[in-house]
């Protein structure tokens, strides 16, 4: 009985060990295929805690997983929104340059624009403010959401004007919340 105790002790502390894995191992081990699994969960996405962990260097290997053909889409999608936890230069030029790419799924649009918002907040300004003309009335819904959040005062003086020239019911919806 005490050895399988003392094996149940040594199981449990070489688990806790596993998991609580160094932030420079961590780096050393992050691969495309390693952040491809932690994106692939059912139920689960990475916690704030894990990318604050990974640090800004996960901005590099989220780019890669996205601009991976052998991704699924919706660890595309994924790996898109994850970095609003990376408000770094770089992440903000991928952002932009995927939510501008010709022919973009509007999925993935908005990703682009709720992770800039996330990342950046008010700074997001001008990279949002374009999208108030996108053809598609989801995309200009999310900008709209996005300004409000901004809450400065050239956010609510575009917002006022695009109220004048918006139709669409879901957009002006959005814009009333304001």
């Amino acid at each position: 009985m005490r050895a399988r105790s003392f094996i149940l002790v040594v199981f449990i502390l070489a688990a806790a060990a596993a998991s609580s894995v160094s932030p420079a191992l961590a780096q050393a081990t992050l691969t495309v295929e390693r952040m491809r699994g932690m994106l692939s969960g059912i139920d689960t996405v990475p916690s704030d805690a894990t990318w604050a962990r990974l640090g800004p260097e996960a901005v590099e290997v989220l780019i890669a997983v996205y601009e991976d053909p052998a991704t699924p889409f919706f660890v595309r999608l994924r790996a898109v929104s994850a970095l609003a936890h990376y408000p770094t230069p770089a992440a903000r030029t991928f952002l932009e340059r995927v939510a501008r790419a010709p022919d973009q799924s509007v999925l993935v649009v908005r990703r682009a624009l709720v992770a800039l918002g996330e990342a950046f907040g008010d700074g997001a300004f001008e990279s949002v403010r374009p999208f108030l003309r996108h053809p598609d009335a989801a995309i200009r819904r999310a900008a709209v959401e996005l300004l409000v959040r901004m809450d400065s005062g050239r956010a609510r003086s575009t917002l006022a004007a695009h109220a004048a020239r918006e139709s669409d019911p879901g957009v002006l919806d959005a814009l009333a919340a304001r």
